[in-house]
């Protein structure tokens, strides 16, 4: 059944390396969709374009891609799922073919600019682990090497010290602990709704040490640290403007830690696709748009986990896994997979939050057994 949204533009333009689920979420819609995307996986839905930048980044070829659509531009609205190349300002080249929904390339360099971040949240009472010097960190026993610029985790590496390192990059203190995100949605009123709590889970990989892997939504925490996870929205919210859907992850020890924020729609955010009713994507564009942020707030009734399989080694894709209804992010044939770069994602629905866990690892088993001709972590 087709749905008809409230925003009027009816050309949907999707930017990113890991676009399954966005296109996903509008396909009841009437739009047409085209997807610049690094994978062009087979799950797509719409037209696909191959975004050049392996990252997903908006850079001067996903301009050329759009420049040969000639798409009409108030006709035309682009989901930037991924980042910006910083060479220059793509939001501004960006916005002569349409009407971004997402947050401004400035304002994402202003938050990821970690010294004044973390000054602000010192200011603010948001615990962060506690960022050290190279000589510090030489001293140190347990550190991280992080880049906000990097998403999905990857150049985070753990007790390893560059001599060139960039100059984004910066040292943390390591702490142990459980690894969660939250899903916010706000508008330009700098009002903001939580959409979900989700456990993270990571891998090493040759990529990084700690890998984005999977998670798994609709978990409960305790009501002191939600208070604190709303104070933590509320400062970004107010002192950056975020809008649509966003996402912090965190840690939680013997407090709640920041990590880092997502300020743009996460992987995560198609487990709670249901939560809205026409999805997930036009939530965040209404969002941007036309500054609603409301959705549906009755119980969830289903959770969602999933967990994506890496290339042990680099082999040529030629697998039929099509009849597996519960795999996302599935490659075309005749793909070369590079080690430590994903294969697919399996993902697995229950009423049971319980049973979660025990189901995915049946399905991550299953996949391994079935497909013993694929080296997957």
């Amino acid at each position: 059944m087709k749905l008809e949204s409230m925003f009027p533009q009816n050309n949907l333009v999707f930017i990113g390396n890991s676009l399954v689920s966005i296109s996903q979420s509008v396909k009841k819609l009437n739009k047409r969709v085209i997807n610049i995307d690094s994978f062009n996986d087979t799950d797509l839905v719409g037209e696909n374009f191959i975004n050049s930048d392996q990252r997903g980044y908006v850079n001067q070829d996903v301009l050329l891609v759009l420049e040969k659509l000639n798409l009409r531009k108030n006709d035309t609205l682009i989901v930037v799922s991924g980042e910006y190349d910083s060479d220059k300002d793509y939001y501004n080249e960006l916005s002569e073919f349409g009407y971004i929904a997402g947050n401004k390339q400035s304002t994402i360099q202003e938050i990821y600019n970690h010294e004044k971040l973390f000054s602000k949240l010192s200011k603010n009472n948001i615990k962060f682990p506690k960022k050290i010097s190279p000589d510090e960190a030489k001293k140190s026993k347990n550190f991280l090497k992080k880049n906000f610029y990097s998403s999905g985790g990857l150049g985070i590496q753990k007790n390893i010290i560059q001599k060139q390192k960039k100059k984004t990059d910066f040292y943390q203190a390591y702490i142990e602990g459980d690894v969660f995100s939250i899903i916010f949605i706000s508008n330009k009123d700098k009002k903001f709704s939580i959409v979900g709590v989700n456990k993270i889970f990571s891998k090493n990989t040759n990529l990084s040490d700690f890998t984005f892997s999977g998670a798994q939504s609709n978990v409960l925490l305790d009501k002191k640290y939600m208070k604190r996870l709303e104070h933590m929205i509320n400062f970004f919210v107010s002192e950056y403007g975020l809008v649509g859907i966003n996402g912090i992850d965190f840690i939680i020890k013997d407090d709640i830690y920041f990590l880092e924020i997502n300020p743009r729609i996460t992987q995560t955010c198609f487990m709670y696709d249901d939560l809205f009713l026409n999805g997930f994507i036009e939530a965040h564009i209404e969002a941007c748009a036309q500054n609603s942020i409301s959705f549906n707030l009755k119980d969830r009734v289903i959770s969602y986990a999933f967990e994506t399989m890496f290339a042990k080694n680099s082999f040529k894709f030629n697998l039929d896994l099509d009849k597996f209804n519960f795999l996302m992010n599935i490659p075309h044939k005749n793909t070369f997979i590079e080690v430590g770069h994903p294969i697919c994602t399996i993902c697995i629905k229950s009423t049971k939050t319980d049973d979660l866990q025990m189901l995915l690892k049946e399905k991550v088993d299953f996949f391994k057994r079935e497909l013993n001709n694929a080296e997957i972590v």
